[in-house]
């Protein structure tokens, strides 16, 4: 389904970035105003570089904003395994102590006597 839909997204936007290419061929001459240089380019250029940079800067800022979220599933997920090791612990503790228990129970207790046993026919 994801797969489709990409398809579906890309194939018109790689169209309209083709036709906008071709139509748009003129020269512009760009000024670095700094420095002493011009540069001519296709419009073309120019406008799909100042998008991929747009999309470039946006993805970065987008990714340091989400930086708070990662972090807070990077914890959560600590405190999980955390939580299951402690759990796993604990358990294997309980059944030492209760075949402790049962040992001890099983145990004949010293100097106790044992009751005569019952006769039923008197």
């Amino acid at each position: 389904m994801t797969r489709i839909l990409s398809w579906v997204i890309m194939v018109p936007f790689a169209l309209v970035v083709i036709v906008f290419s071709a139509v748009n061929r003129d020269l512009v001459t760009l000024n670095l105003w700094p420095l002493p240089n011009e540069i001519t380019v296709p419009v073309f250029t120019l406008v799909l570089a100042v998008f991929i940079f747009g999309f470039l800067f946006g993805a970065i800022v987008a990714w340091i904003s989400a930086s708070s979220q990662r972090r807070r599933a990077r914890n959560a997920l600590w405190r999980a395994e955390t939580s299951e090791r402690e759990l796993r612990s604990l358990n294997n503790k309980l059944q030492e102590r209760e075949q402790e228990l049962q040992a001890v129970k099983e145990q004949p207790v010293p100097g106790a006597r044992s009751l005569p046993a019952s006769s039923s026919g008197q």
